[in-house]
């Protein structure tokens, strides 16, 4: 989830896809508030190929709270984007957590388990969350934002795709902004 889904979100759902080797993770991106109709940013697209991936075919769309009822688990981008939805759907807040905040609560699980287990787990030790964990929009900011975004969600998904997938959680926290720019 992010603001345009247009270039962290699309960027985050095809890495997962991709970083999760067939298992069978059901992955989506939207936006808040969304650019309904629009393909995904040039330069993040340009990320994603040179890392394997493929960003043909993203097409924007706006998160609907059908979307959140369907949803086991919401990664956002920003804080601000995490309160909006949180303040708009109150009933669906349980599942959402920022990105890099779900990845240090997953660190923080001592004997992790899976499925929705492991999501009550993570809301049991979630560690607060705040603009200090923001991943920065790449957006009109050029190929070295690009990258460092890139880097950066490939590193939180390092800890969270394996852990959702069945694989071991608590590898480690999240970089910081500073660690990846």
């Amino acid at each position: 989830m992010c603001t345009a889904n247009i270039a962290r979100s699309p960027y985050g759902e095809r890495r997962v896809v991709q970083l999760s080797h067939g298992e069978t993770l059901s992955v989506a991106s939207a936006g808040i508030p969304g650019y309904p109709g629009r393909g995904m940013d040039q330069e993040m697209a340009a990320q994603l190929r040179t890392r394997g991936g493929e960003p043909n075919g993203h097409i924007s769309r706006v998160l609907t709270h059908e979307m959140l009822v369907q949803s086991d688990l919401v990664l956002t981008f920003e804080f601000a984007q995490r309160l909006r939805i949180i303040d708009e759907w109150p009933d669906q807040s349980v599942k959402v957590f920022g990105l890099r905040q779900f990845a240090d609560a997953l660190a923080r699980i001592k004997a992790p388990a899976s499925g929705l287990e492991l999501l009550d787990q993570a809301y049991a030790v979630r560690p607060p969350d705040g603009m200090n964990l923001d991943v920065v929009d790449p957006y009109r900011r050029g190929t070295t934002a690009a990258r460092a975004c890139a880097d950066q969600i490939d590193a939180v998904l390092s800890v969270i795709v394996p852990a959702l997938a069945g694989g071991a959680a608590g590898a480690a926290p999240a970089p910081s902004p500073k660690e990846t720019s």
